[in-house]
């Protein structure tokens, strides 16, 4: 339960995607990268650094790569990137 979802949430990267793709309850939840960074996932690990920490101590690392980072909206000099996602239980959690 790396983002809280629930034990056992399956999580999917898509296929040219911009973002990870949760199914919780029947439904996708979409956990997306902000535009303009682009984000083209590539695996995942799930890890809880802290059981004790909340939401902060936990979260899904994902690698960020294409064949061709330089075409991103970044331009020349991009390179892959490591993405770490988490969940709060609520927007103003501290």
């Amino acid at each position: 339960d790396t983002l809280g979802l629930g034990q056992n949430t399956p999580i999917i990267t898509g296929n040219s995607s911009d973002s990870l793709l949760a199914l919780v309850n029947g439904k996708f939840l979409i956990l997306r990268v902000p535009y303009p960074l682009g984000f083209f996932a590539k695996g995942m690990d799930g890890r809880i650094d802290d059981p004790n920490a909340g939401w902060k101590g936990r979260g899904v690392w994902t690698t960020w790569g294409t064949r061709t980072p330089f075409h991103s909206e970044t331009g020349n000099g991009t390179t892959s990137k490591v993405v770490h996602f988490q969940i709060r239980p609520h927007p103003l959690a501290d």
